[in-house]
């Protein structure tokens, strides 16, 4: 129900947290983890963004990056999240998971700037699916990957933000085709026709797309 709530609260997130719940399954079957664990990760990964129940309208749906101030709002949605669950008894165990999947492995993440095996298993499992998922939809902020595009970007993350043994068991899911992608639509902008050209166009300069997940609001 509360992870209802949030999907219907940002529409661009909407089955978010299914999908999310998922993927972790998938990789936590891989990764041959117990059935205890998954089924504290099936939780867990279900509630892991409820704290964005907490965050303005103004920020969660922006349009474009989010500012310095933004960002450090946005970021409080983990204990947000945390701190809304932890009355009830039932999840603590779940805690962790929404809590912490933000956390990277390089201690860049937050909100504690853990690194490494300070980051329990179930958030690092959390966040390969989430970042997964993020990257594979269309957000106000971006466009989404081809599935080949967004395992790219999240293999040169392994080791330095993201568990590298999730990563390969998320790699080894998709390989088998397990992972099913629904098709998007990117909408492009129509340009008007162009007068043709008297003289020798200079091409235009391109920017490469960035890949860095700095200020992801997954």
């Amino acid at each position: 129900m509360l992870a209802g709530a949030v999907d219907e609260k940002d529409p661009y997130t909407r089955g978010h947290s299914d999908r999310v719940t998922r993927y972790s399954l998938m990789i936590a079957k891989e990764m041959n983890l117990p059935l205890a664990f998954m089924e504290i990760l099936q939780v867990s990964a279900q509630l892991h963004d409820v704290g964005k129940i907490g965050i303005e309208d103004h920020i969660l749906k922006k349009p474009g990056s989010l500012t310095e101030e933004e960002f450090e709002v946005m970021k409080t949605h983990t204990t947000k999240g945390a701190n809304i669950l932890r009355p009830v008894t039932q999840l603590a165990e779940m805690l962790p998971g929404i809590e912490l999947h933000h956390e990277a492995l390089d201690g860049r993440g937050y909100p504690y700037g853990l690194k490494g095996d300070q980051i329990p298993l179930l958030a690092r499992v959390i966040a390969v699916a989430d970042t997964f998922d993020a990257l594979t939809t269309n957000r106000p902020y971006q466009q989404a990957h081809t599935p080949d595009q967004a395992l790219g970007i999240i293999k040169n993350l392994a080791g330095k933000r993201l568990d590298p043994a999730a990563v390969a068991a998320l790699l080894a899911v998709y390989e088998r085709g397990e992972i099913k992608i629904q098709r998007f639509t990117i909408k492009r902008p129509v340009l008007p026709p162009q007068p043709q050209a008297t003289a020798t166009a200079v091409p235009a300069a391109t920017s490469a797309e960035p890949t860095t997940l700095e200020r992801t609001r997954v």
